[in-house]
């Protein structure tokens, strides 16, 4: 009897694009509307009808795992596999070791973020005996990305980062991949000049052996949860979406209140004016600020600051000062792309 899909969440990169939050805070814990990003990667999973997960981490993260584990989705199980030494995404993939073998694996970045994706995606891959098949969206220069060119849903050509691109269809971070395709990646994957298995190119290499590979294009939204731009843009992206919670407590501690705004029962908020979206986490602290599309991490404390589109880090700490697009870490560090413009 066939073993059940597996799920595998590759959260073992370095994270530099996201520096300073890292390496403080591992990636996959980095807040995106005070959730971490490794949550996002298990819903998406578990939406597509997978119950179980291998969380592939670094050396030096003992917390991810748990974490995940404390958010499994109802009826999913999580296990933990670590990539000792920063080889790629293939090689990521294999240290999950035996438990890939005979099974269909879908291989998700963490710092993909997905909406809008076809909950019967890894049932159609599977009926349609593919080899490989990948979720493709349209973006406006190809060129750092893996690309797909197809006839129908069949994918016909495909290249990592190329100079040239054949089309405009980006690989947005899920590989679906049949048992063949799994022990290639495990026993002869393609490794690139830097020495890293490759796991879009070992795909790649199995199209020019003649495989079959598929590729649908994504109906929603993809957003990039792995560079400091990127998550400000999903933030804000995700921030449109939530709906107003109760926000008479507000109102009575002498803040002005407009727009959707979301604050634990326990956030203490004087003295402000908060212009939705905006959510402020559990024993958060507001005091005397500017607060516009904007999320302050759970016990965070903020005095005497205007922000507009702001990602305040869990612990943060910041008073005075106004700005606009950029990330404040718990170690008080302020970076983004605001400061880039400002």
């Amino acid at each position: 009897m066939a073993r059940e899909p597996l799920g595998v969440v590759l959260t073992a990169g370095l994270g530099t694009r996201l520096r300073p939050i890292t390496p403080r805070t591992p990636k996959p814990l980095v807040p995106l509307l005070n959730r971490p990003l490794i949550v996002y990667a298990l819903d998406l999973l578990a939406s597509l009808g997978l119950r179980e997960i291998a969380v592939v981490v670094g050396p030096g993260d003992a917390t991810t795992a748990e974490v995940a584990r404390g958010h499994a989705p109802p009826g999913v199980t999580v296990s933990e596999a670590v990539q000792h030494e920063p080889n790629g995404p293939g090689d990521a993939v294999a240290s999950v070791r035996d438990a890939l073998e005979d099974r269909t694996v879908a291989v998700l970045a963490v710092d993909t973020v997905l909406s809008g994706a076809d909950a019967a995606l890894l049932r159609r891959f599977e009926e349609s005996g593919a080899t490989a098949g990948l979720l493709l969206q349209a973006v406006e220069d190809p060129r750092a990305f893996g690309v797909a060119l197809l006839e129908g849903d069949r994918i016909v050509d495909l290249e990592e980062k190329p100079e040239q691109p054949r089309s405009n269809l980006a690989l947005v971070g899920l590989w679906l991949l049949a048992p063949e395709a799994v022990e290639r990646v495990r026993m002869d994957p393609y490794i690139n000049a830097k020495g890293e298995s490759d796991l879009t190119a070992t795909v790649a290499m199995l199209l020019e052996e003649g495989r079959e590979l598929r590729g649908w294009t994504l109906d929603g939204e993809w957003l990039d949860g792995g560079t400091l731009e990127g998550l400000l843009q999903a933030q804000s992206r995700l921030l449109a979406g939530i709906e107003a919670g109760d926000v008479s407590g507000l109102a009575d501690a002498g803040n002005a209140v407009s727009g959707a705004v979301v604050a634990a029962a326990d956030a203490r908020v004087r003295g402000s004016h908060i212009a939705g979206p905006v959510m402020i986490g559990e024993g958060a602290t507001v005091e005397g600020c500017r607060l516009t599309e904007t999320v302050v991490g759970a016990d965070a404390v903020i005095e005497d600051a205007g922000l507009t589109r702001v990602l305040v880090e869990p612990g943060a700490r910041l008073r005075g000062g106004s700005y606009a697009d950029v990330v404040v870490t718990a170690a008080g560090e302020v970076a983004g792309p605001g400061l880039a413009r400002g």
